[in-house]
């Protein structure tokens, strides 16, 4: 939560930011993903 107060995503100052953060979140969630999925928890595709 602490990343999106700071470094807002889609309301970033340039493009490259916004680029740049939105492959962030999207690392971030595959991490998440494959790290619940071999935990045998299910993800949802979208929340």
């Amino acid at each position: 939560m602490k990343f999106y107060e700071s470094c807002p995503v889609l309301k970033a100052d340039t493009d490259d930011q916004r680029a740049s953060r939105l492959k962030l979140c999207d690392l971030a969630a595959r991490t998440l993903r494959i790290g619940l999925n071999l935990l045998g928890i299910r993800t949802v595709e979208r929340m």
